[in-house]
């Protein structure tokens, strides 16, 4: 399986999307709210977090969320596609921005959240314990990382991925999978719910996904970590 190229679809992310997302609703910017809106709904302490990353920002589409969510916070985002990277820093120009697997990226201050959307199914599952201790290097003592991920039980999703021209290399993992390995690198789960029961054409039914997340069908899934003091 070729790992796909990110670099080569980062000038026009958002069109391959929409055409792909298409038949659910032309409102795709509305699933990056969504989640924005629910990783600051998990964040469960008292004050605001100072520093938040996006960790495989792609072009940015989530940050105009982020800034709104946590205007007092420092923003940031990294991700393995440089082209990408620089397009997203246009999209907040006083962020942090750092390309994955350069020296730069180990000398970062830790970030007290970090948020993490659709990005284990594209790491092979070899090196997906490697990821999890990259992001817990760059979490403070007592930060919190939110992971989304696609559901293999729903099969929507299942055919969405199968379409996606950027999926090719998409090898989707369970939230048992997520958690075990998690916690085997030390990182502690406080939370785990489904999400995104309703496409965008059925947004209005939104409300209704909080009674829902016991439910193991949702679109995709989440999961909330806490690094140790």
């Amino acid at each position: 399986m070729k790992k796909v190229d990110f670099d080569a679809y980062a000038a026009d992310y958002e069109e391959h999307l929409g055409h792909n997302m298409a038949a659910f609703g032309k409102d795709t910017a509305y699933y990056a709210e969504y989640k924005i809106r629910l990783f600051a709904r998990l964040w469960d302490r008292s004050t605001p977090p100072a520093r938040v990353l996006e960790y495989g920002v792609g072009t940015g589409r989530n940050l105009p969320y982020l800034r709104a969510q946590f205007p007092g916070s420092t923003i940031g985002g990294c991700d393995i596609s440089a082209k990408s990277v620089a397009i997203a820093q246009q999209v907040v120009p006083d962020g942090e921005f750092f390309v994955l697997g350069k020296p730069e990226a180990k000398r970062r201050k830790p970030y007290d959240a970090i948020f993490v959307a659709g990005v284990f199914h594209h790491i092979a599952p070899g090196l997906r314990a490697g990821a999890i201790e990259q992001l817990k290097a760059l979490l403070a003592p007592g930060g919190q990382v939110v992971i989304f991920e696609h559901n293999p039980l729903n099969p929507v999703t299942r055919r969405l991925v199968r379409t996606c021209a950027f999926d090719s290399d998409a090898i989707l993992l369970p939230p048992r999978e997520l958690i075990e390995r998690l916690e085997t690198r030390g990182l502690t789960v406080t939370h785990r719910q489904s999400t995104l029961f309703f496409p965008a054409a059925l947004k209005v039914l939104a409300p209704l996904e909080r009674f829902l997340g016991w439910l193991p069908l949702g679109g995709q899934y989440v999961v909330r970590a806490v690094k140790a003091q």
